[in-house]
């Protein structure tokens, strides 16, 4: 039983070291009010939280998917990163919608001004009946919505603007 239990505390803080957080922000520079909670659980899988609870008003839901590289979209985003399955559009009502996105696994810096630099950090294209919806992209904020100053001035990443 001590075994079981030492395992389990190595375990979790093995998880706890590898965990990143980040926020969304847009192209326009508006902040989102959902953020990620990833976990890396080894071997390229990866899984986590899509927190909509402090500042979207919905449920959090979760997040599941692979470690991996995304090819140059027109520049919008490309290099190492995440490719995760999102459960969110059930909170949403649409219960045959997908939202599926790439996410770097670091922050985009910012300059003096506040505004983002380099190639946008996430990509997500929404579905609906196995059919593209939409595609929004963005920035990756070391800020979460409501700490240092950030407030959310848009709404979900997922939901069309």
């Amino acid at each position: 039983m001590k075994k079981l239990a030492l395992v389990l505390v190595v375990l979790a803080l093995g998880a706890l070291a590898s965990a990143q957080t980040f926020g969304f922000a847009s192209i326009g520079g508006g902040f989102y009010c959902n953020y990620e909670q990833l976990i890396n659980e080894g071997a390229g899988l990866w899984g986590g939280i899509d927190n909509n609870i402090n500042f979207c008003g919905f449920s959090n839901s979760y997040l599941s998917g692979l470690q991996g590289s995304l090819a140059n979209l027109n520049g919008v985003t490309s290099g190492p990163g995440v490719i995760l399955g999102d459960t969110v559009y059930p909170l949403f009502g649409y219960y045959n919608g997908q939202w599926a996105y790439f996410t770097a696994l670091k922050c985009n810096k910012q300059n003096k001004f506040g505004q983002y630099k380099g190639k946008p950090g996430w990509l997500g294209q929404a579905t609906n009946y196995g059919f593209e919806y939409f595609v929004n992209y963005g920035y990756l904020s070391c800020s979460l919505p409501g700490k240092n100053g950030k407030a959310p001035a848009k709404g979900h990443i997922s939901k069309k603007d």
